[in-house]
């Protein structure tokens, strides 16, 4: 049975730690919150499951003392890169492997060289293995794009695009503080106002892509473009006044030579907000060269809250990678890198025997 921490629980964390503790192959060992008022609680609880025997903690040491095999982590790398960082440092050194959702964890070397050296260092440390994922950045580009790309001739221009209405996501920090909604739109206080943090975002997915398609950059330029809001508008995050951001696209473009990649978001809190950008929910790859192909994607497609449903995949997504992680020879890993994996769906409660493991892959 493999052991696990739960490090986080806000929208997608607390999707995970529901699915561990449902799961008879997965034992929960600890789980790691930031809120004070999380502290002390039955994880099971916590999340809506039955209890089990397991309390929450907002003591960090404590948590990383913790033997397990992996750890699911999704803390708020966005704001909070070095400490997030040093965090994964010590739970690789520790001897736990670890699963990291976030866009900064997605390829820490495109990012900073001494950001990927250290987890190295970590990893030779414990004996361990880490690897970056998620759903936008961490799933679209890095692991379609590449399947798609096998019916192509030639390629001049690869787009990848998340096109989503925010209003129900609740992250108040998201929202406002790192992306910059409700604010006006020459205020640079957000941390994604700055175009370099902002394509920081996407410089991973964009280079685990490069990698993949063994093309090589030769130069990268973010972007962010934002449109206002003529009225007010009540969220699921808080209040958006009228006439501050209500609607941005983000991201970066990428010169291969040959080829030029881009990656980007866009946003909006309400869907007659920048009717002239694209508008169809979900996410798309976009070839432009022989074929041309588009290939778009809904998840939530049956009338689901789309944000939602999204951060479930992006936590089904950590949780699938487990097995392939805990095997990986120690190191730092990407989507390129490591060797793929698959779902092993189970009946809640009922590990899945030999026999099922051997029909699902």
């Amino acid at each position: 049975m493999t052991r696990v921490i739960q490090w986080a629980t806000g929208v997608t964390g607390m999707m995970s730690l529901r699915h561990v503790v449902e799961r008879a192959d997965l034992k929960l060992v600890a789980v790691r919150v930031y809120d004070p008022a999380k502290a002390g609680i039955d994880a099971g609880a916590l999340c809506g499951a039955s209890e089990v025997g397991v309390l929450t903690s907002d003591d960090r040491d404590a948590v990383i003392a913790t033997d397990a095999d992996v750890v699911l982590y999704m803390g708020k790398v966005e704001t909070d890169t070095p400490g997030c960082f040093a965090d994964v440092c010590e739970l690789l050194a520790s001897g736990k492997n670890v699963v990291a959702t976030g866009s900064r964890f997605i390829h820490p070397r495109s990012l900073h060289e001494s950001l990927a050296d250290d987890i190295e260092k970590a990893c030779r440390a414990g004996n361990s293995s880490f690897l970056g994922l998620g759903l936008y950045p961490g799933f679209i580009g890095e692991s379609l794009a590449p399947i798609l790309s096998r019916l192509t001739e030639r390629t001049t221009r690869i787009e990848v695009r998340e096109v989503l209405n925010y209003s129900t996501y609740a992250s108040h920090d998201l929202i406002f503080n790192a992306m910059g909604f409700g604010h006006a739109p020459d205020d640079t206080t957000p941390l994604l106002t700055n175009t370099d943090y902002a394509a920081s975002a996407w410089i991973g997915s964009a280079t685990v892509l490069t990698q993949a398609l063994g093309l090589q950059i030769r130069s990268v330029e973010g972007f962010r473009e934002v449109v206002t809001t003529p009225k007010a508008l009540t969220v699921a995050a808080g209040e958006i006044p009228a006439g501050t951001v209500g609607a941005m696209r983000f991201g970066v473009e990428v010169d291969c030579g040959a080829t030029t990649i881009a990656v980007e978001h866009l946003t909006r809190m309400a869907d007659d907000l920048a009717p002239d950008w694209p508008t169809d929910i979900g996410y798309e790859v976009t070839f432009h060269g022989k074929p041309n192909m588009r290939l778009h994607l809904v998840i939530g497609s049956h009338e689901e809250d789309h944000a939602e449903q999204g951060c479930l995949a992006t936590a089904m997504h950590a949780v699938n990678a487990i097995p392939a992680v805990i095997a990986a020879d120690p190191g730092l890993y990407d989507l390129s890198t490591i060797t793929p994996f698959v779902a092993h769906w189970t009946e809640r409660g009922v590990a899945p025997s030999p026999a099922d493991r051997r029909r699902n892959g």
